[in-house]
């Protein structure tokens, strides 16, 4: 009988060294076709990198101009929209109203006029239960004024540490007494309505509801 022939197996390596332990048990053609197949990788991936980087570039340059595109038409819209709503409203009290009776008719007009929007969906919120104005500003030998309006939605009760207010919608209006006249414009724009500010809009109260 031949004799036992001593057989020896080399360990297999541990995971990271597996690739150059599997290289060196390939024949002269095999290590060859891995070169050969490296190579061409390499230039496989070095003509995809030339082809389509390019395009990517391109890709997000036209995203992000589409971005810009959009943002500004959002910011076009909502500036009309604040334009429109800021929009002046007229009336004129009765004939020989006084001045009380005058000033009462701009509350009227302004509270008429808040219950619309809330009507036809322009203003969100609960309906308003009247208006309050302060005046700010006389014009013409005092026959002229100014006032900051609210249209009370809400009442916030006073606290030990916080004294009571009213949440609403803001108006800002001129009252001729001589000529009767009521002006009004809702005050719109307010920052974090929509995400943009009056600022950023630059949209102002229009001339004819300020003095």
């Amino acid at each position: 009988m031949p004799a036992p022939q001593d057989e020896r197996y080399e360990p297999l390596p541990g995971l990271l060294s597996l690739p150059s332990f599997l290289y060196r048990k390939l024949g002269r053609g095999g290590r060859m076709a891995v070169k050969v197949g490296g190579a061409l990788l390499v230039v496989a991936v070095t003509v995809a990198a030339i082809v389509l980087v390019p395009r990517i570039a391109e890709s997000n340059r036209e995203r992000s101009a589409q971005e810009r595109r959009d943002a500004a038409a959002a910011l076009a819209e909502r500036r009309e929209r604040l334009i429109e709503e800021q929009r002046p409203h007229r009336a004129r009290a009765a004939q020989g109203a006084s001045g009380t009776e005058v000033l009462a008719a701009l509350h009227d007009q302004v509270l008429a006029d808040v219950r619309r929007r809330v009507e036809a969906g322009q203003l969100s919120g609960p309906p308003a239960k009247r208006v309050n104005c302060t005046q700010l500003a006389k014009a013409d030998g005092g026959t002229v004024v100014s006032y900051r309006c609210i249209a009370v939605t809400s009442e916030l009760a006073s606290t030990d540490s916080t004294p009571g207010g009213v949440l609403g919608h803001p108006f800002r209006a001129v009252v001729d007494f001589q000529s009767r006249s009521l002006t009004w414009c809702k005050v719109s724009g307010r920052a974090g309505e929509g995400g943009f500010s009056e600022r950023d809009l630059a949209v102002r109260l229009p001339a004819a509801c300020s003095l």
